[in-house]
């Protein structure tokens, strides 16, 4: 394993989300073009990201909410 398929390793998780500076993102980049296992590595990375995002926006059961709500008030 390459320095830059470490580096990849170490940031892919900044750089599906958008938290990395311009440099870093082009590292990045530069070398999923000639590396096709941090391709596909970050490929899959993505796609599960990208699925966990999605649960995130399912709305609660609004029991759960009053649930919630009510612990908040007792505090």
């Amino acid at each position: 394993m390459s320095p830059e398929c470490i580096f990849v390793l170490d940031y892919y998780n900044d750089y599906i989300s958008g938290e990395l500076d311009l440099g870093k993102i082009s590292r990045v980049e530069d070398h999923i073009k000639v590396c096709p296992n941090c391709e596909i590595f970050l490929g899959k990375a993505s796609r599960i990201h990208g699925r966990t995002v999605g649960l995130l926006r399912i709305p609660a059961p609004k029991a759960l909410k009053k649930s919630i709500s009510s612990m908040f008030d007792k505090v």
